[in-house]
């Protein structure tokens, strides 16, 4: 049974995590590098993001690409290139919902995190951050290594989310675990 205690602890994990992620899109391989294009000057979230190249209609896409892309995972192969493409529909890119999704996702690697530290209880705490880093690292390079590989996510990108998700679960284990156990210091056994 979850405690008042670790529900705090969770939150702020979570709280963190979120933080983090909020702070990595300004890194040089976030958000804000994308080069972004449109084919509509109405597109709130590619205005928002700054660096628009505008296309004449039909440049990039057309009715037959939303008919056959929208909503699926596609590839397009061209003599010159092999893409990946994931396309929503346009009135489904709610940026609520997409941050409402995010803090799901958060609350749960916190949840995570505090039962594997949690379950790491009787080990040092530098040692539990060890074994928080290694998992970090290890689904980083599972994950990102996976998509940089498979799906041709620039190797730039892929490592530089790959450590947003080592640090940031490192980060928050550590902000997790201070609450946890307060009065030790970085390695005394608990």
């Amino acid at each position: 049974m979850i405690g008042k205690r670790d529900l705090l602890v969770l939150l702020v994990g979570a709280a963190a995590l979120f933080v983090y992620y909020g702070i990595a899109q300004a890194f040089p391989w976030g958000a804000s590098t994308a080069t972004n294009f449109s084919a509509t000057s109405g597109d709130t979230y590619v205005l928002s993001a700054g660096g628009l190249h505008e296309a004449p209609p039909e440049t990039w896409t057309s009715a037959a690409f939303d008919r056959d892309f929208v909503g699926r995972s596609s590839t397009l192969a061209t003599d010159q290139s092999f893409s990946w493409i994931f396309s929503v529909p346009r009135d489904g890119y709610d940026l609520r919902r997409y941050f409402a999704f995010h803090a799901i996702t958060q609350i749960a690697a916190a949840a995570l995190l505090l039962a594997v530290l949690r379950l790491l209880g009787a080990l040092p705490r530098c040692r539990r951050l060890l074994v928080v880093g290694c998992l970090g690292i290890g689904a980083a390079v599972s994950s990102y290594g996976a998509m940089s590989n498979w799906l041709g996510m620039p190797l730039c990108h892929g490592i530089g989310e790959g450590a947003n998700l080592a640090v940031s679960w490192l980060l928050a284990a550590t902000i997790m675990d201070r609450l946890l156990v307060p009065s030790l210091g970085a390695c005394a056994p608990s």
